[in-house]
């Protein structure tokens, strides 16, 4: 999968003018970094050659989404919220705005594994307080929020110790920690709120207290002072990876698959080579590094050392995602919704189940419902050494126990990431700070990807469409 050189048709003379910008990797960071890069060149009347270079086969990176028979499964991130405007605006650009789609009001149904059942939590004051999500006494607690005083250090907190600060330990137990797993797949005790949540300790240093801005954040919206909140759940016609690959495939850049870059080395006067374990090398005046945390480590191991071991200290724990797809009977028994999330100690491996055929009806056939199965994560490693067949089994066995799906499934498929999401632990945003005053002392150098700033694919749009301006308007001084 290759697009079109940016410096084709150009003279000789004119080539020898034009600089090269390489991206290294080819997830929706680096493909959008490439695609602003080309077009932010041609505003400028830049003359760039723009070259995207991905170890896999095809772009994408986790945002991998597989049609056979009538049954879409992704095997990686389910969507993007449409509160970070670069995805809509890359969609725009590259003429996808008729294969945007938004999930329905299924979204708004969430789901979680207590007491033996699946409950709903629900958003509605009253029903929350009558749905036996918490005790009594866990209530009365939550309740309090408004009333405990904000945190007074700025040292590093946990996602759990906030919660259980503001809300109390049955809230952080019972609806936080099964959250972040579904979110991170991780421990809600080792990851840092800053990093992994930064609006809500802004809520708290703004307001004092997260309910009461919420509040207040409702009645600016009504009364037009503030824009109205953008959550949608949104997606493509054909899937996730419908972005990368057209932008991949539109974006006058070219695309070099099937290359994994062993290392990058400074050259004298000026630039790097980007050397590739085929031997081959790559020159170039500017690189951007969007590749995962660990193998951004290995890259940048020779020329920014220090980087490099900050991102080596980034986890990723393995994940499997299994795709089941059922007939008629799992829309009798599953609730229509967003998904179930599981906490741990409920006697189930799995971490949560997402309702993919709810929240996009165009994943499944007519009358069947597609549903995605997380397992391992931060607390179950071990899920890596399974294999297929044991994975289905336990699965289809959990389902049962869960959801009450006693007919097997008519569509099964796995995708295991045995290094799945980066982890925002204790310390990230002074992992973070570190990494990139590193990198700041090499000219033209510029980091990417999801380890740093955001997990989500939004996130890391944002991060690339930022690296791909900041690439020109360096090349521009």
């Amino acid at each position: 999968m290759a697009g079109s050189r940016c410096s084709a048709g150009l003279s000789r003379l004119k080539r020898e003018a034009v600089k090269r910008v390489v991206i290294v990797g080819g997830g929706i960071s680096g493909t959008a970094a490439a695609w602003t890069a080309e077009r932010e060149a041609a505003r400028r009347g830049i003359g760039v050659e723009v070259v995207l270079v991905e170890k896999e086969r095809e772009v994408g990176g986790k945002a991998l989404s597989l049609r056979e028979d009538g049954w879409l499964f992704e095997t990686g991130p389910l969507g993007y919220l449409n509160k970070e405007p670069e995805v809509d605006a890359l969609a725009t650009e590259a003429g996808l705005e008729g294969e945007l789609i938004r999930a329905g009001d299924a979204q708004s149904h969430r789901f979680v594994f207590l007491d033996g059942k699946v409950k709903e939590v629900v958003g509605n004051p009253f029903r929350f307080f009558t749905s036996g999500l918490l005790s009594p006494r866990g209530l009365l607690r939550a309740l309090a929020e408004p009333f405990v005083a904000r945190k007074r250090d700025d040292g590093d907190e946990s996602v759990w110790d906030f919660a259980a600060r503001r809300l109390g330990p049955e809230v952080a137990d019972r609806l936080i920690h099964p959250m972040v797993l579904g979110i991170f797949a991780g421990d809600a005790k080792r990851l840092s709120l800053s990093s992994a949540f930064p609006i809500m300790e802004e809520l708290e240093r703004d307001h004092g207290s997260p309910v009461r801005a919420q509040i207040a954040r409702g009645r600016a919206r009504r009364r037009g002072e503030l824009p109205p909140l953008r959550n949608t759940l949104s997606s493509f016609r054909a899937g996730l990876q419908t972005l990368p690959r057209v932008l991949s495939e539109r974006g006058g850049f070219e695309t070099r698959t099937s290359s994994v870059v062993k290392t990058l080395v400074r050259r004298e006067g000026g630039g790097f080579r980007v050397v590739l374990e085929d031997g081959d090398t790559v020159p170039a005046d500017v690189v951007v590094v969007a590749s995962e945390g660990f193998r951004a480590a290995r890259i940048l191991a020779s020329i920014a050392p220090d980087a490099a071991r900050m991102l080596e200290e980034i986890s990723y724990p393995p994940v499997y995602v299994v795709a089941l797809g059922y007939g008629g009977e799992a829309r009798r028994h599953v609730p229509e919704g967003f998904g179930v999330l599981v906490p741990r100690g409920a006697g189930f491996r799995s971490l949560g189940v997402t309702w993919d055929g709810y929240l996009f009806p165009d994943r499944n056939p007519r009358g069947s419902l597609l549903v995605r199965v997380l397992l391992g994560g931060a607390f179950d490693p071990e899920v890596a050494a399974l294999g297929e067949e044991q994975v289905l089994s336990l699965v289809r066995e959990e389902m049962r126990r869960l959801l009450g799906l006693s007919t097997g499934p008519m569509f099964v498929r796995t995708k295991l990431w045995r290094n799945a999401i980066p982890q925002y632990e204790l310390g990230h945003g002074a992992r973070v700070a570190r990494a990139e005053r590193d990198v700041a002392r090499i000219p033209g150098l510029f980091l990417a990807g999801n380890a740093l700033h955001g997990t989500a694919f939004g996130k890391a749009a944002a991060r690339g469409v930022a690296c791909g301006h900041e690439a020109i308007a360096w090349l521009a001084e």
